[in-house]
C-alpha cells in the first residue's frame, strides 16, 4: 500500500471535492435549465400579404438572392433575385412588377394578373401567362473588383 504524506492527502481531497462540486453543478443546471420541448416553434402564416406592402430597399436583399447588378426585365415583371431549391414547385424568387419594390414569391404564385411563377431555376425563373411559358434569367455576375481569374 502506497503511504500518502499529510501534504498529499490534503491535496488529494481537495481535487475529489472540486471534481464532486463540479459534477453536482453539472447536473444542477441541467435539470433547472429550460428543456428542448418547452419551446414551441410556431408557423410563419404563408397567406398574409400585410408584410408584402411595405415599401423598403430591396438591394441588400438583392444580393442576398444572388443578384449583382441590375435587374432583367421581360414585359412588366423584373428578377431580382433567386433562390432555388431543386425540384419543379420548390424554390422563391424576389419579382419586382411594374418597377415596385420586389417582393418574394414561392413556385406556383400568382405574380400579377394572370401571370404565375412555375418554376425557380439557379439562374433565373420560368413564369406561365395562360399557357405560355416564359423564361427569364438573371444577369451574369460581376467578379469582385480586385480579384483576377486563375488561368
Amino acid at each position: 500500500m502506497i503511504k500518502l504524506t499529510r501534504f498529499s492527502r490534503k491535496t488529494v481531497n481537495l481535487i475529489l471535492l472540486i471534481a464532486i462540486a463540479a459534477v453536482l453543478t453539472y447536473w444542477i443546471l441541467q435539470f433547472s435549465g429550460p428543456s428542448e420541448t418547452d419551446e414551441r416553434i410556431v408557423p410563419v402564416p404563408t397567406a398574409d400579404r400585410a408584410a408584402r406592402t411595405q415599401i423598403m430597399s430591396v438591394t441588400p436583399i438583392a444580393r442576398l438572392f444572388g443578384s449583382s447588378g441590375p435587374s432583367v426585365t421581360t414585359s412588366n415583371i423584373s428578377v431580382v433575385g433567386v433562390i432555388a431549391q431543386g425540384g419543379k414547385d420548390k424554390g422563391v424568387a424576389l419579382l419586382s412588377v411594374n418597377d415596385q419594390p420586389a417582393m418574394a414569391f414561392k413556385a406556383g404564385e400568382t405574380v400579377s394578373g394572370g401571370t404565375t411563377l412555375s418554376q425557380v431555376t439557379s439562374n433565373g425563373v420560368v413564369l406561365d401567362n395562360g399557357g405560355v411559358r416564359q423564361e427569364i434569367s438573371l444577369p451574369a455576375r460581376q467578379p469582385p473588383s480586385g480579384i483576377e481569374p486563375v488561368r
